[in-house]
């Protein structure tokens, strides 16, 4: 049996990851709390960015700066692969990377299964930043069409065009949400690496990342800076 050759610590390490990282993706997703952070600010400005946008006889530079998201989305989905296929390398060369490994300092010794484990574990966390950004980057070309099929400035129907406008926004808002959570599986896959030298890095790791997340999401100084001011009573 695999479990008999995993030990407890090491399964409960992965249970916590799985689990601090699930109830967070799914509490900070609830509309009321959502509302509140860095996402919902930001795609507020994506909106206002597609109104005005539409409203502009030129629109060149808009062009250019989603050609810059879609080159970015195309660039982070190359890397994923390039990580994914390093991963496999390292995975081939068996006992041998093991040793390697574990010959860094304060490294844990592993079973040969154990140390698949590990390996295989974070090539699913990159495959799954693999087809997030591959969706983000196909969702991107979406939105350039979109973009280009915007009605001219001056078009008789306004009423077409904002709304237009509002349906570009919204999925370049799926964009920019497929392409964080392609981000955040790179931060996972640091938290993972910490398996590699022991159980409790893993799990305080997980606790790290999560943290981070939480703070960037609904206490940093950017998500702050995107809210603007409060209105005034």
């Amino acid at each position: 049996m695999i479990f008999d050759q995993i030990a407890v610590l090491d399964l409960a390490a992965v249970a916590w990851f799985v689990t601090i990282i699930a109830a967070y993706e799914f509490i900070s997703t609830r509309p009321a709390i959502h509302a509140r952070s860095i996402a919902a600010y930001v795609q507020n400005h994506r909106h206002g960015w597609m109104i005005e946008m539409s409203r502009r006889d030129n629109r060149i530079v808009d062009g250019q700066l989603l050609g810059w998201l879609v080159n970015a989305n195309a660039f982070f989905a190359s890397t994923s692969v390039i990580v994914i296929g390093g991963l496999a390398a390292l995975l081939s060369y068996g006992e041998q990377a093991r040793q390697i490994v574990e010959a860094l300092p304060y490294a844990a010794a592993s079973t040969a299964t154990l140390w698949e484990i590990k390996v295989i574990f974070l090539m699913m966390i990159m495959i799954y930043a693999f087809f997030k950004f591959a969706w983000a980057f196909r969702l991107s070309h979406y939105t350039v069409m979109m973009m280009g099929a915007t009605p001219p400035h001056d078009d008789r129907d306004a009423a077409a065009r904002l709304d237009h406008a509002k349906r570009t926004a919204e999925l370049l808002g799926l964009v920019g949400w497929h392409a964080n959570l392609g981000l955040r599986s790179f931060y996972y896959t640091i938290a993972g690496l910490m398996w590699f030298f022991h159980p409790l890095a893993f799990i305080v790791a997980a606790t790290w990342v999560v943290l981070i997340l939480i703070r960037r999401d609904f206490f940093s100084h950017s998500r702050a800076i995107l809210k603007g001011p409060d209105p005034q009573p």
